[in-house]
């Protein structure tokens, strides 16, 4: 009886179940319109699926969970994760080199920052290192220079050779801009050749700063210098595929002078960009 009331004409329907053609309908519509909740569920959605366009599908779903509440909407990060996975969205990601052993006979300095990445403030710790990035015309090596207290890219330096030149022009770059106090700047980096050269060491004495060096083979040691190549890797040389050195280096200009200081958001800064948290402080 069901199946024939269910297959049937609409008004054999009504007069089957005893009700009007129009009580009928309202119900249909009340089916097909989605609830409140579920209402709520597909404007989140919408928007964090918008904003992550708008960032270039960079951000996970923490940072996304972060502009979310930052545009009035009530959720918490566990149903920004599951809206976003519904979604099938996921954000860029990359792997990572190994570590290779130096067999340089230039001197090792000890570890004096000692894992202590929280520092307060600006121009008290500086880490650096270098990666590589392959192009069309080879390798394009990138040293950068962090500062651990604000998160912001204030040295960098790009060259088709790796060399302490390259350390040098990110530390200049860096000097030039943010004009420490050399006594009280703690300068960290791994056991690279680069760094440990008689040029690099020089530069940093003679502006009295204090030298430190990661453990051997230990990348933990300077993990947020690590890190940064990590996310620059991820969220925005990866996608790029093979291209041109210059067009490369404009590239890794516009992600850290923008994208990472401007608009990409931090944990450790309290959700601020880089840019934001100085302004604030």
């Amino acid at each position: 009886m069901l199946a024939v009331v269910s297959n049937g004409p609409v008004s054999v329907v009504c007069e089957v179940l005893g009700v009007s053609r129009a009580g009928y309908y309202r119900w249909r519509e009340r089916q097909c319109r989605p609830g409140p909740r579920q209402a709520r569920h597909l404007a989140i959605k919408e928007f964090l699926l918008n904003r992550a366009r708008q960032m270039e599908h960079v951000p996970g779903y923490r940072k996304l969970w972060l502009e979310a509440q930052d545009a009035g909407f009530c959720c918490g990060k566990n149903q920004v994760q599951r809206l976003l996975q519904e979604a099938g969205y996921r954000s860029r990601t990359a792997s990572k080199p190994g570590y290779r052993r130096s067999k340089s006979s230039l001197p090792v300095l000890p570890n004096l920052l000692n894992r202590q990445f929280s520092v307060g403030a600006g121009n008290r710790v500086w880490v650096s290192d270098i990666t590589q990035v392959r192009c069309r015309e080879g390798w394009l090596y990138i040293a950068a220079v962090l500062d651990l207290g604000t998160r912001q890219i204030v040295g960098r330096a790009m060259g088709p050779v790796n060399s302490s030149q390259l350390v040098l022009k990110a530390l200049e770059h860096a000097w030039k801009h943010q004009r420490p106090a050399g006594k009280n700047l703690l300068f960290h980096s791994d056991q690279g050749t680069q760094y440990r050269s008689e040029e690099v060491m020089t530069w940093l004495n003679n502006r009295q700063v204090t030298i430190s060096m990661s453990r051997r083979g230990n990348c933990w040691d300077n993990a947020c210098a690590e890190s940064f190549f990590a996310l620059l890797k991820k969220e925005w040389i990866q996608p790029l595929g093979m291209i041109h050195r210059d067009e490369m280096v404009d590239e890794v200009r516009y992600y850290i002078d923008h994208y990472y200081s401007k608009v990409r958001r931090h944990m450790t800064l309290g959700g601020l960009t880089p840019s934001a948290y100085v302004a604030a402080s």
